[in-house]
């Protein structure tokens, strides 16, 4: 067998961090499928962005066989009501248009798809659309997740009038920031002590109720 260095740089990629906003490169999609430690298989479309301090990829998943229904309940004597895996994934595919290439995003709206069937379909659009803009600079609002590692932020909010969703927290595009229930998250993990993991109880995984931008 023969040994060369030429498949290796010595280092790690370096990811970008928590409690930022970066300058970033669009770096394009990727078209994923696994099978989960439950014996289900997956499929999601993973967006990836780059910049000076290091590489981020955010994955949204094809919805499940009852992924058009919004999770719901009650804490602490408040009713809430979560988007649904299929809003989800929609108005990730449209925030990532809208900043992108808002011109693809108009010769999506007309495209209708059978999911789960059609996902890959729906890759093979996407892809179509953003492989042009490539290279496009824009900024990158993450946070930290529950586990401490970088994430994007919960973004989708349910009007309690109308039940509508829409994206209430940018975390693509020009001139982002936090908002004020975030830079004091923020905080409180750049004050934990460096040998204990910084963790969050914030992420577009986890409910948080006190969240400003959270509408019931």
């Amino acid at each position: 067998m023969n040994f060369n260095l030429k498949s290796s740089n010595g280092t790690a990629i370096q990811r970008l961090k928590p409690w930022t906003i970066n300058k970033v490169k669009f770096d394009g999609i990727d078209f994923r499928k696994g099978t989960a430690s439950s014996g289900n298989d997956w499929q999601a479309i993973q967006f990836k962005f780059k910049g000076a301090d290091g590489t981020f990829e955010h994955m949204v998943f094809c919805p499940g066989a009852d992924g058009d229904k919004r999770a719901t309940g009650n804490t602490g004597g408040r009713d809430w009501e979560m988007p649904s895996q299929m809003e989800t994934l929609q108005h990730t595919i449209a925030h990532v248009l809208k900043v992108l290439n808002e011109k693809g995003l108009e010769k999506l709206s007309g495209v209708e798809l059978e999911l789960p069937k059609d996902f890959e379909k729906l890759y093979q659009y996407l892809k179509k659309v953003l492989d042009p803009v490539v290279g496009k600079e824009t900024e990158l609002k993450l946070i930290g997740n529950n586990k401490g590692y970088a994430s994007v932020p919960f973004f989708i909010s349910i009007n309690k009038d109308t039940k509508e969703s829409y994206i209430s927290n940018n975390w693509l595009g020009e001139n982002l920031a936090f908002t004020a229930n975030e830079l004091t998250r923020k905080q409180k993990a750049s004050d934990v002590k460096p040998e204990t993991p910084a963790v969050s109880d914030d992420s577009s995984d986890n409910l948080n109720l006190d969240d400003e931008d959270f509408d019931i």
